[in-house]
């Protein structure tokens, strides 16, 4: 840990922290600072339908928030995903694969396993995308049991585990994100966040469920978020040098 701090402290390494976003003091979560537009950024992985009703132009904003940093997948492949990463990072305990490896290999292996549940095309954006949350959300574990930070080294960097409860976690972080980026998410928004999260498609997955997630996840982030009359306010992120 006094190696990673002493890391931490040099300023060029800082510096590359920063470009990506703010470590907090939560367990390395990386918390993005506020980007200058919100603008749609096309990506084929999970892509609303662009004659959707306009009651989904909100969960569609959020999606788009999330697409602007390679952050957005669909909770289906996002589910394989973590659960075929899970299944590497198991296999390959003794000799740990780095980072960029292993989200080729999720890719790859989520294609093969998909079978009929689902359609789905775009693997490699989207195992970019959960792998890129993942690992600003502080869950991807070095050799050393610490978080595997996000800069110019995280790529080349053996992922050796994965943090208990690293789903909540990670989706939690999705969540903090938009409540950053966005600045007006309010108890109101519930049911957008469940579709811009969490929405599987599924008729028999009723939408009561997908909203409870969000509460549920929601309080997880009551360190860094706090509710002002209905609005969603993140505090302001405290940078460390260290983890707890």
């Amino acid at each position: 840990m006094q190696n990673r701090a002493a890391m931490l402290r040099s300023p060029a390494l800082l510096n590359e922290i920063m470009a990506e976003g703010i470590v907090t003091k939560s367990h390395g979560v990386v918390s993005f600072p506020l980007p200058a537009s919100h603008g749609s950024g096309e990506s084929p992985a999970g892509e609303l339908r662009r004659d959707a009703a306009p009651r989904f132009g909100r969960s569609r904003q959020m999606a788009d928030c999330l697409r602007s940093d390679l952050l957005y997948s669909e909770k289906r492949p996002r589910d394989l995903l973590f659960r075929v990463i899970e299944e590497i990072v198991a296999e390959h305990s003794g000799e740990p694969v780095i980072l960029s490896r292993l989200t080729r290999e999720a890719a790859s292996r989520a294609r093969q396993a998909q079978g009929t549940g689902f359609a789905f095309e775009h693997w490699e954006t989207a195992s970019k995308a959960v792998v890129k949350a993942m690992l600003c959300a502080g869950v991807l574990l070095a050799t050393d049991g610490s978080a595997i930070l996000p800069g110019i080294t995280a790529q080349a960097t053996p992922v050796a585990g994965l943090r208990d409860s690293y789903v909540d976690i990670t989706e939690a972080f999705l969540m903090e994100v938009l409540i950053r980026r966005l600045g007006d998410v309010t108890t109101r928004d519930h049911t957008a966040l469940a579709h811009a999260l969490f929405r599987q498609f599924d008729p028999g997955i009723p939408l009561e469920e997908l909203e409870d997630r969000v509460v549920i996840l929601v309080a997880q982030l009551a360190d860094r978020v706090e509710l002002r009359g209905e609005l969603y306010c993140a505090r302001e992120p405290a940078p460390t040098h260290g983890f707890a």
